[in-house]
């Protein structure tokens, strides 16, 4: 009897892995699209100041946020930004934590609770302001344990050649996607998992 459980168990161990590993490709996708629809829902609602609308104040005036982020470990969130130049090309160099400009955001204080980089600011609740929240929350981390990221400084009206899009760094946990791209469009790095919320003005890009 031990043995035919045995053999039992090793013939379903693979269906299960795999089963399991679909599952969490479906929710990262259907996380993503979430992750789209809020951000163009929140950029919709303010035509004041769209598309720059992710800032570290809630206002015209605030710096602008570059990426926003869930919570999760990859990319990591650095001390510091000093040293940083522009453009950014990557992922590591642009998601950053409290170091003097606030640079990063998290998806759950604009799009959930209204609030900037440390609970500071938020957003105006008149005609053309916030109507959140746009998503429920909280924004989870991806399957794997990592974050979801969003390159919104590109969202800017003068940042036209690249691609915005929600991206997830996949089962194997590392950041793939270019985070500027440009000519033919973003296109998903490796295992990366990517909704498009924006098409870059030059080219046709993919699906």
């Amino acid at each position: 009897m031990l043995s035919m459980l045995a053999v039992l168990t090793s013939v379903a161990a693979p269906s299960v892995s795999r089963t399991l590993a679909q599952s969490r490709l479906t929710r990262a996708s259907s996380d993503a699209a979430a992750i789209k629809t809020a951000v163009d829902a929140f950029i919709t609602e303010f035509t004041v100041f769209t598309p720059a609308a992710f800032t570290s104040t809630g206002a015209t005036g605030g710096d602008t946020i570059e990426v926003l982020v869930s919570d999760g470990d990859t990319p990591p969130l650095s001390a510091t930004i000093s040293g940083l130049g522009a453009p950014h090309t990557n992922w590591d160099d642009v998601v950053v934590c409290c170091g003097t400009e606030p640079d990063i955001g998290f998806l759950e204080a604009h799009l959930v609770l209204n609030a900037s980089l440390g609970g500071a600011g938020s957003y105006s609740t008149a005609a053309t302001g916030w109507r959140g929240a746009y998503i429920s929350a909280p924004v989870d981390p991806d399957p794997w344990g990592n974050r979801y990221a969003v390159n919104v400084e590109y969202l800017r009206g003068a940042s036209t050649a690249n691609d915005v899009f929600v991206v997830s760094a996949g089962p194997d946990e590392e950041m793939d996607t270019q985070y500027s791209w440009t000519g033919g469009g973003a296109r998903p790095g490796d295992d990366d998992i990517i909704s498009i919320i924006r098409r870059h003005s030059g080219g046709l890009g993919v699906p």
